[in-house]
């Protein structure tokens, strides 16, 4: 047998062994994403709450308890990238995978089912924020959030709109979380500078999809609600798991995370 052919029996027989429980993002309602492969293993998708609607009590738990077991689910991912053979459209192998999320199940289903709670939270000036994007490449993770606010009119209606991102990376040279934080003085409510929703859905069919999955987020444990205690105004990561903040844009506000 020559070297290459037992080298492809020994990948074979620890993909038997290891067992990958995987996942294809094709049947994925909550995001969309950007890759010339389609199968991502169970727990790393898990980790990653797309479609859901994160009170600021939600995000700083996801920050402290989550991102370390991130990046130990996105390694499994990278191992069965490899040890699968999986190659892009020209031969070569994947090396990296971009998800977003979906913007009709978020704005037309996930926001829509908490939209007095969500009004409400603003209102009392907490942060409302939601997953916008993750990415996975051979030497880096990144995970963005963005954060909703309030846009009113002169008769006092109002619509959700979305502005400035938390992003948080992860460097496999360092071994170590960044985060790197966009911190602009915008309010809570009509800030100068804000991105609009779509106004129109496309569910491609998938309506179906889309409600069981809405569902199934509804009935997580840690959904969205009034909170009694805001935590946005301490620093709830622990120092040795984040590295220094690189901050892109200074702010002359008290508006800051």
């Amino acid at each position: 047998m020559s070297e290459a052919l037992e080298i492809q029996e020994i990948h074979k027989e620890f993909l038997r062994e290891a067992s990958f429980n995987l996942t294809d993002l094709r049947t994925q309602v909550q995001l969309t994403y950007w890759s010339e492969q389609h199968f991502i293993t169970q727990g790393l998708i898990e980790l990653l709450p797309f479609g859901e609607i994160l009170s600021n009590i939600r995000f700083y738990s996801y920050v402290d308890y989550s991102l370390e077991e991130l990046v130990s689910k996105a390694n499994q991912t990278l191992l069965y990238w490899r040890l699968s053979g999986i190659t892009q459209y020209d031969g070569t192998p994947v090396t990296q995978l971009s998800l977003f999320y979906n913007e009709t199940f978020l704005w037309h289903y996930s926001t829509p089912s908490y939209r007095e709670e969500i009004h409400l939270q603003i209102q009392s000036g907490h942060r409302v924020r939601f997953l916008s994007r993750f990415l996975l490449s051979q030497t880096e993770i990144e995970v963005e959030f963005n954060k909703i606010r309030l846009q009113t009119d002169f008769n006092n209606n109002f619509q959700f709109v979305y502005t400035n991102s938390n992003t948080y990376q992860y460097k496999f040279a360092n071994l170590r979380w960044q985060p790197i934080c966009t911190i602009l003085s915008f309010p809570l409510i009509n800030p100068p500078t804000f991105s609009l929703p779509i106004m129109v859905p496309n569910a491609l069919g998938r309506e179906t999809e889309y409600q069981a999955y809405l569902t199934q987020v509804q009935g997580l444990p840690n959904n969205i609600h009034i909170q009694d205690h805001y935590w946005d105004s301490i620093n709830s990561t622990p120092a040795n798991t984040l590295g220094p903040t690189h901050v892109n844009t200074p702010s002359t506000g008290s508006d800051t995370d």
